[in-house]
C-alpha cells in the first residue's frame, strides 16, 4: 500500500517532512496528506456546488508559494503548513478538474448539436 501512495503522487517521502504515527513514518510526506485529505473535501464540497474557477485557482496558490519558496530554499516550511497548504490546494485541484470536465462536457453537446464529431478537431 505505501508504495502505491508513493507512486500516484510522485512522493519523496523524506522522514523530515512526513509525519509520523507511533513511530512509523506515514506513506506520503505532510504535503501529499493534505492534498488527499483535500481531495475528499473537495469531493464533498462539489456535491453541494462548485465555486467559480477563479476561487479554485486561488486555493491552490498558497501550496505553490510554499512549494516554491522550499524548494529555491527562500525558507524551510514546517509540516503543519505543508499539510494546511496541501489540504486548501486539494480542494482547488478537485475544482479545477470539475471545471474542465465541464467544460470538455458543454463542447461536446454543443459540436454533438451541431452534427460535428470531436475527434474531428483533433485528427484532421
Amino acid at each position: 500500500m505505501n508504495r502505491y501512495f508513493q507512486f500516484l503522487f510522485l512522493c519523496h517521502r523524506l522522514p523530515s517532512r512526513s509525519f509520523f504515527y507511533r513511530g512509523v513514518q506515514f506513506p506520503i510526506c505532510a504535503r501529499c496528506t493534505g492534498i488527499c485529505i483535500g481531495y475528499v473535501i473537495g469531493i464533498i464540497l462539489a456535491l453541494y456546488k462548485v465555486p467559480p474557477f477563479f476561487y479554485a485557482l486561488i486555493l491552490t496558490i498558497p501550496m505553490i508559494i510554499d512549494g516554491t519558496g522550499q524548494l529555491f530554499n527562500k525558507w524551510l516550511s514546517t509540516n503543519y503548513r505543508r499539510l494546511v497548504t496541501g489540504i486548501l490546494g486539494g480542494i482547488g485541484i478537485v475544482f479545477m478538474v470539475l471545471h474542465a470536465a465541464l467544460l470538455f462536457w458543454n463542447l461536446t453537446m454543443y459540436l454533438y448539436k451541431k452534427g460535428e464529431y470531436i475527434g474531428s478537431l483533433i485528427f484532421n
